[in-house]
């Protein structure tokens, strides 16, 4: 079964799709490259939760641009069942 997407959403509906588990990316990226949020538990070094872009080369901690927050053109991706 495949990943199922949803298009066109803005930066506050892919928040709330990460803060529940899922991933997103920007329409133009490849589609290798998502962004997912990481909460700390007991063995975290940090305290609060961040956004990190996972790809292909690994992941690393993710600041977003003005643009990318203001676009309407974010995927929410689901993972398959």
């Amino acid at each position: 079964m495949q990943e199922e997407v949803h298009k066109g959403k803005t930066f506050s509906c892919v928040l709330s799709a990460l803060k529940n588990g899922m991933s997103a990316r920007l329409q133009h990226w490849q589609p290798d490259v998502s962004i997912m949020l990481q909460e700390p538990d007991e063995h975290s070094k940090m305290t609060h939760g961040y956004l990190y872009v996972q790809s292909r080369y690994g992941c690393v901690p993710w600041n977003p641009t003005q643009v990318e927050l203001l676009s309407e053109e974010w995927e929410i991706i689901i993972p398959a069942k």
